[in-house]
């Protein structure tokens, strides 16, 4: 990933992303506190989401060791812990990205395939 999309965003935003690895080190120097399925999260300069996605797959990797034989339960508290993900952006590009990632990786962990189910649509 670029840690930026232009230079114009930059000098009008401010916009620079952070690169995955420095996403994981922070959240390392929370604890647990990024891996508890019920911890609330709010990223107030999301971006793409790199620090949401993040920390929605750790919550899902805890979900997936706590409740992983019971599909209903699984389900349940991967709901629960997407539900306690926040993020605020200015940029109306990169609340799309944000969410469809987040989503993505969402529908990939409950085997949900968007295209199959075309009834269901996300709200924008």
């Amino acid at each position: 990933m670029n840690l930026i999309k232009s230079k114009q965003r930059v000098v009008d935003h401010g916009e620079v992303f952070t690169p995955v690895w420095m996403v994981d080190a922070m959240l390392d120097l929370v604890g647990g506190e990024a891996d508890r399925i019920d911890s609330r999260f709010l990223e107030p300069a999301c971006g793409s989401g790199n620090f949401l996605v993040r920390v929605l797959r750790r919550k899902l990797a805890a979900v997936e060791v706590k409740f992983g034989k019971s599909d209903f339960e699984r389900r349940h508290y991967a709901l629960l812990g997407l539900m306690c993900i926040y993020g605020i952006e200015l940029l109306s590009d990169n609340i799309s990205e944000a969410r469809d990632n987040l989503l993505a990786i969402f529908w990939k962990y409950l085997s949900f395939d968007p295209v199959e189910n075309v009834n269901c649509q996300v709200a924008r």
